[in-house]
């Protein structure tokens, strides 16, 4: 179970932390060169990926934690 949360933006990523985007949790599975790849697990056991850029995760996790604040 990962239990550290990414919300502080200064923060490195690492691989098993988890971030928020859309209201749902991902977890952080690779770290290239400007690239990061995110996975998570669905309730039925499925699992989806996405590929994102550094720049671009910064800009969604900062609009999921203006969602959980509002």
């Amino acid at each position: 179970m990962v239990t550290e949360k990414l919300s502080d933006l200064s923060l490195e990523y690492e691989i098993g932390k988890s971030v928020f985007i859309e209201n749902r949790e991902w977890i952080i599975a690779e770290v290239q060169t400007g690239l990061i790849n995110l996975q998570r697990e669905r309730v039925d056991g499925t699992s989806s990926k996405m590929g994102i850029s550094k720049n671009d995760l910064q800009k969604r996790v900062e609009e999921s934690k203006h969602q959980f604040e509002n």
